[in-house]
């Protein structure tokens, strides 16, 4: 069932990537979002989203979840962005792919249950990483 709901995600990428950069662009707490150009915005998103599998089954202390996010912090701070508007991105991520979840209607039947689990464990291990190498990558480019 959890591959079920990991499937579910990838499918519906393109649609859940439009969507939370429309969330992004209009939340007074992800203002630095809008010097984004539109279209590399939605390409961030989507790829995290077309290919939530391999990043939740990854080790994320070590390899692309490490390196990627680190990156990704040290990007967002040479372009200006506050800190708290990463770590704000990273949980709205979070929580958009847990509601969609919820919405489609994955964990309706107790045994669904399990699995909405097993995916809310993985997304929290994810995320924490996430945010943790966000944050790294953000501080060394300031050599601290």
């Amino acid at each position: 069932m959890l591959e079920k709901m990991i499937e579910m995600i990838e499918k519906n990428a393109p649609a859940m990537a439009e969507d939370l950069k429309s969330r992004l662009l209009n939340n007074p707490d992800t203002k630095s979002f809008r010097t984004l150009d539109d279209e590399a915005l939605y390409e961030d998103i989507h790829a995290l989203y077309s290919r939530i599998g391999y990043w939740l089954m990854r080790d994320p202390e070590k390899g692309d979840v490490k390196s990627y996010y680190m990156e990704l912090g040290k990007r967002r701070r040479m372009e200006g962005f506050p800190l708290r508007e990463l770590v704000r991105y990273l949980i709205l991520t979070k929580r958009h792919i847990w509601d969609t979840v919820s919405q489609k209607g994955l964990m309706d039947a107790p045994a669904e249950l399990n699995s909405g689990i097993d995916l809310i464990t993985y997304l929290n291990r994810f995320f924490d990483f996430a945010i943790y190498y966000t944050t790294l990558g953000y501080y060394k480019s300031l050599g601290v």
